[in-house]
């Protein structure tokens, strides 16, 4: 069934952060005409998701660490990834907070000098390769492929219930997903594919037609 709906939360603080925009302008490109609604993560319940009827659920990358956000705003949304029926999609922080609402760590992926927050840490940014299992989000795609990476912070832990699939040299977990629920992380930006690096964009397709 083709997409009716998707239900994009936005986990920037108030607005503070690309991602949600990049993601809805890919969408647009990927399938044109496609509704997409956008909400800002603090507005988020299982309820809220219910009454609008969705096809797909995304959530998008953050603007800030995770320890600057309030856990009482974050509820709603966290109720939504464990019960949630619909396919959903962790995009970056996205997949950090998949990672987090199922109790797995979450941390910088390293310090190069001594900082606080993410200065001084270690961030994966630019177009890099990864390995897939070919299943899932990457099914018809080559075993390794490359995609846009930014990120200070890694899922340092597969959580409960949940597989690895796809990894790199700089990022064990790099994509997972749930085990019985069409529920899945990429700690990659699908969304930021181009000419020269269009493997993204089948990712999001592969999202989309599920």
């Amino acid at each position: 069934m083709p997409p009716s709906l998707v239900y994009l939360i936005d986990n920037t603080l108030d607005g503070q952060g690309p991602s949600p925009r990049e993601l809805r302008a890919a969408l647009g490109r990927v399938r044109e005409g496609l509704e997409i609604l956008i909400e800002p993560y603090h507005a988020v319940s299982l309820e809220r998701v219910e009454s609008v009827h969705p096809s797909h659920i995304i959530l998008s990358g953050q603007s800030h660490p995770w320890d600057r956000y309030s856990p009482e705003k974050l509820a709603g949304v966290v109720e939504v990834i464990k019960k949630a029926s619909l396919p959903t999609l962790g995009v970056c922080g996205g997949h950090q907070q998949i990672a987090l609402a199922f109790g797995a760590a979450v941390d910088l992926m390293g310090r190069l000098e001594p900082g606080e927050g993410y200065e001084g840490a270690k961030r994966e940014r630019g177009f890099f390769p990864v390995e897939t299992t070919g299943e899932g989000l990457f099914k018809g795609l080559p075993p390794q492929i490359t995609v846009w990476h930014s990120h200070f912070d890694e899922v340092k832990e597969l959580p409960r219930g949940f597989q690895a699939t796809a990894s790199n040299e700089n990022c064990a977990i790099q994509a997972m997903q749930h085990t019985e629920r069409p529920l899945f992380g990429v700690q990659f930006h699908p969304e930021l594919f181009n000419g020269d690096h269009p493997d993204g964009r089948q990712v999001m397709e592969n999202f989309l037609e599920m």
